[in-house]
């Protein structure tokens, strides 16, 4: 084969052709050049797509629908959200369940999207179970009712609307105009529900055990152990899981004296501990007169403190 049928066609007579440099250090430099242009090409193309991604996304603005009282939840309102419950979420859909009420749904035609119902009822329930659990490991000596009495009030409406305006749950409900409305007159009960759907939706997303400790972190804390005691006013059980946990016998209730006639008789009472008094109460009723008397123990050992003491001593004498 002759090189000039190697390198390509012969030149006809009469063509206008630019020389080219035809031999292989040519025809490699030629290709070289090219894969320059496309790697420089390819570069180009991987800057812009890291600028893309270093530029700050904008979160998309949802519009109110006509009767709702806000958009739909856009992202920067998941950031707040968890930021807020101090937990990482990982299936918006849940929280976003929990979060619609279902006066939202009269308005807003989504497909997907429920109302919390479901979600509050199950809530209602690992709420109930955990605060319960709570209960009996750490008031060991309490009977059921007293247990129960304490639960109602860890679980009550109005302590789970003052838990949901801890985190400004309200921002994030998704109401009707007229809901929103109500519960700015202070309907809470819609706050409450959304607060309990929350929990279902952290239990849904991240286990019993996230469940657990958002209640442990906002609901059961040891400062609020002390208010939750103090306002049983049961000062005869408080007496005596405290001497239980000390491996001290029982509190017994001696009955000092009766004053007073039948219609308005006065009692005295003293309470002693491992044979020592401890704590001296009068009243109306010898229940009164031992209630008084086992407040007055538990300060005398330290479990309730003295302001606290002074000041029911001066609500009493208003």
């Amino acid at each position: 084969m002759s090189a000039t049928n190697f390198w390509g066609p012969k030149k006809r007579k009469g063509e206008n052709r630019q020389p080219e440099d035809r031999t292989i250090t040519g025809r490699l430099r030629s290709r070289i050049d090219r894969y320059r242009e496309l790697g420089r090409a390819r570069r180009a193309r991987i800057e812009d797509k890291l600028r893309e991604k270093e530029s700050p996304a904008v979160a998309p603005i949802f519009e109110v629908i006509p009767g709702t009282a806000r958009g739909i939840l856009a992202a920067q309102d998941f950031d707040d959200l968890e930021r807020r419950i101090g937990y990482t979420i990982k299936r918006r859909a849940y929280f976003l369940q929990a979060l619609t009420h279902r006066s939202y749904l009269q308005f807003a035609q989504y497909p997907t999207l429920k109302s919390n119902e479901r979600l509050e009822f199950l809530g209602d329930s690992i709420l109930n179970l955990v605060i319960a659990e709570y209960l009996y490991g750490e008031f060991e000596s309490l009977p059921e009712g007293d247990l129960t009495k304490l639960r109602s009030r860890l679980v009550s409406g109005s302590a789970l609307v003052q838990h949901a305006k801890d985190i400004n749950l309200e921002q994030f409900l998704l109401l009707s105009t007229s809901a929103d409305a109500a519960l700015k007159r202070g309907s809470a009960t819609l706050l409450a529900d959304a607060y309990e759907a929350l929990i279902a939706a952290i239990y849904l997303d991240g286990g019993m055990t996230a469940a657990r400790d958002f209640i442990y972190r906002n609901i059961i804390t040891h400062a609020r152990r002390d208010e939750l005691m103090l306002s049983d006013k049961n000062y005869k059980s408080m007496l005596l899981e405290f001497v239980q946990s000390k491996k001290l016998t029982s509190p017994k209730y001696l009955t000092v004296s009766e004053e007073g006639p039948n219609h308005e008789r006065t009692f005295s009472v003293d309470v002693m501990v491992s044979g020592l008094r401890h704590g001296s109460g009068n009243g109306r009723s010898k229940k009164e007169a031992e209630q008084n008397a086992a407040r007055e123990a538990l300060g005398m050992l330290g479990v309730l403190p003295k302001i606290v003491l002074q000041n029911e001593d001066s609500s009493n004498d208003l």
